[in-house]
């Protein structure tokens, strides 16, 4: 209900902005659409509490890891979706944004200590460079950016942006 709602009045919007309509309709058109966004949200926790979260947890990560039950994790606290493939456990904790400005943020745990393990990094971690506390990638002639920085153990941080 809520997504054909938001779709109807992204239309209505759309309209009103590409029909030539006064410049009061683009303004309005233009205030409808920050209330939207602010609405939506971003519901993605910052670098300090997803690090504070898995150094309080990490035994209780390990034990879900190993037994592959994170019922005990989803949808509390800060993790509000959790992936397990075959190398990687990905606990993705929010994101925002629409376009090329939307941003993830999460943690993972990768067994062989592989940066580029979760979903959205690069192909190889041999593309990743020294950044601040960890290393980053930025794709070339785009806005893709993703950015990882180990926890510890076998978690990383990682921020996602497109």
């Amino acid at each position: 209900m809520l997504k054909k709602g938001l779709c109807l009045l992204l239309a209505v919007i759309m309209a009103f902005t590409l029909s030539g309509c006064a410049d009061t309709l683009k303004n309005l058109a233009g205030s409808i659409m920050l209330a939207v966004l602010t609405v939506l949200g971003d519901d993605s926790a910052d670098q300090e509490h997803v690090f504070k979260f898995v150094r309080e947890n990490e035994a209780e990560l390990m034990e879900a890891i190993q037994r592959e039950d994170f019922s005990a994790f989803e949808n509390q606290g800060i993790v509000k979706d959790i992936r397990a493939e075959k190398t990687v456990v990905d606990f993705s904790c929010g994101g925002g944004g629409i376009g090329s400005g939307t941003s993830y943020v999460g943690f993972y745990y990768t067994a062989e200590h592989d940066m580029a393990a979760v979903w959205c990094a690069p192909l190889s971690a041999d593309l990743l460079k020294p950044a601040g506390n960890g290393y980053q990638w930025q794709q070339k002639n785009g806005d893709n950016c993703y950015y990882t920085e180990h926890i510890c153990g076998n978690f990383y941080y990682y921020e996602a942006s497109f």
